[in-house]
């Protein structure tokens, strides 16, 4: 064989084995891709199975997921356990705005179920395909629904599905709250909320996101005209806080008041959903009036005049800033009397830890 032939014939063995190996790793890609997404569209994640006459217990840390010191030292303390962990996530650009597996791993490997509340933010991102920054957040649901943020709903849906565990998804809550961009204030009308929501849920079940149970969790009562329909929510939700005497420049509004005050009106409306309920954030202030009794009548009333509700996470947070004015100590475990009641509390029948709720999630579908 002459040399040009034997340089050619190398030159094009060489070139056959890059293109087998190439296409090798891309099959390996597509089948690792094709693996998870068959055994996630398995799942039946829909259904609470909560027993029907009890209440999970969740909590929010700031350190968790991070690290879960706190929340051991914090249940040995009550003598409780916590079946839900919560946490936050803002959409954008950075490895902190895509969707943590490791972070969903350590709450699992602690026997716990993740909630986690979706933050649409976007002056996060640097594609330069979106609306220059000083445009961008003017009536953006819209934009999500028209497919602007695909790129980056997609990769998230589909590292969700990757994962392939059960967790609770708190997309844009509060949508009235006008503290959050996606609310009114710039724009946003109760047809682009639902628009973007379907949108989004759409582009995970394509996806094959089985795992995740969608919760929706309005601001205040008054807000069906923002729900997306009883086919593309799981779970709805509600914040319920006690400011106290922060509340003093809102003249109308009721300083200190209790649990019952704050929650019945959205609860009546909640439950017309019929659908599970899940208190998403809950605490109190010490302003103005007595932070253990608080909790203890919350605990007391969850229990004996709140059916619905199967879920109920504690916001624990000493310096909350999301008010914008105030930063707010939330936090339950500066006040062993706030402690002894919660503690009490939590030891009511009605109140449980399902150790493998996650498991009790995955049932394959029939």
């Amino acid at each position: 064989m002459k040399r040009p032939v034997k340089i050619a014939f190398l030159v094009a063995y060489c070139v056959l084995l890059l293109v087998l190996f190439k296409g090798i790793k891309a099959f390996e890609g597509w089948a690792r891709q094709a693996y998870y997404s068959y055994v996630t569209r398995q799942m039946v994640a829909s259904a609470s199975k909560v027993p029907p006459d009890k209440c999970l217990l969740g909590i929010y840390k700031p350190e968790l997921p991070y690290s879960f010191d706190p929340l051991t030292w914090l249940e040995d303390s009550l003598g409780s356990r916590f079946t839900l962990v919560s946490f936050y996530q803002a959409w954008g650009s950075l490895p902190e705005h895509q969707f943590q597996p490791r972070l969903m791993d350590e709450v699992v490997a602690h026997g716990r179920v993740p909630v986690l509340t979706w933050e649409p933010w976007v002056t996060g991102f640097t594609d330069a395909r979106l609306k220059p920054l000083s445009q961008r957040e003017h009536r953006y649901l819209k934009d999500i629904a028209d497919g602007a943020y695909d790129f980056y709903i997609r990769d998230w849906a589909r590292a969700a599905v990757t994962w392939g565990k059960p967790f609770f998804l708190r997309f844009a809550h509060e949508m009235t709250n006008s503290q959050y961009p996606w609310s009114p204030v710039n724009d946003n009308r109760p047809e682009d909320y639902i628009r973007a929501w379907w949108h989004v849920r759409g582009l995970f079940d394509t996806l094959g996101a089985r795992n995740v149970i969608w919760v929706w969790c309005p601001y205040t009562a008054g807000s069906l005209a923002y729900y997306p329909g009883d086919k593309f929510v799981d779970w709805v939700a509600m914040d319920v806080f006690n400011y106290g005497d922060l509340q003093a420049e809102n003249s109308g509004d009721v300083r200190w008041a209790s649990f019952d005050r704050r929650a019945s009106s959205i609860y009546q409306e909640l439950s017309s959903l019929r659908k599970p309920i899940m208190v998403a954030e809950v605490g109190s202030t010490d302003m103005g009036g007595s932070r253990p009794v608080w909790y203890r009548e919350m605990l007391t009333q969850v229990a004996a005049n709140y059916p619905s509700i199967k879920a109920l996470v504690i916001f624990d947070d000493p310096a909350d800033r999301t008010s914008g004015r105030w930063l707010i100590d939330w936090s339950i475990e500066g006040s062993p009397e706030v402690m002894a009641e919660i503690s009490a509390g939590c030891r009511d029948n009605h109140f449980v830890h399902i150790p493998d709720y996650g498991t009790i999630l995955s049932k394959p579908r029939r």
